[in-house]
């Protein structure tokens, strides 16, 4: 259980911020849930940025200071950013799955300039 009591607007939203991580990643111990909320309360330009393998501690400057090893509960993401404008989760891209259907529209398109060019 994790046992921070935030005090002010914007530690309830670091709060939830870091409870985010808890739904994609298995290994989430109160430890490093602590060490995250503690960094990200560090300077309002820290983050965190994680794919599906490491999880990165990333300064200002955008120097990675830490990393940890992790296991995520799903593949359903390629990446998760933590900052100062809120969290951003990269859905993951499956190639085999992605099905383009832009050539249908094309082809109407050039059907019907066709077709208005031999009514002239």
């Amino acid at each position: 259980m994790i046992d921070k009591k935030p005090k002010t607007y914007n530690e309830i939203v670091r709060l939830k911020k870091c409870y985010t991580l808890t739904n994609y990643f298995n290994n989430i111990t109160e430890n490093v849930f602590n060490e995250i909320y503690n960094f990200l309360g560090q300077s309002p330009d820290n983050s965190i940025i994680a794919n599906q393998q490491v999880l990165s501690f990333v300064d200002a400057t955008t120097k990675v200071i830490k990393t940890i090893p992790l296991v995520p509960k799903n593949n359903s993401f390629d990446a998760i950013r933590i900052g100062k404008t809120g969290v951003s989760v990269t859905p993951h891209y499956d190639p085999s799955s992605y099905h383009s259907s832009g050539g249908s529209s094309s082809n109407n398109n050039n059907n019907n300039n066709n077709n208005n060019n031999n009514n002239r």
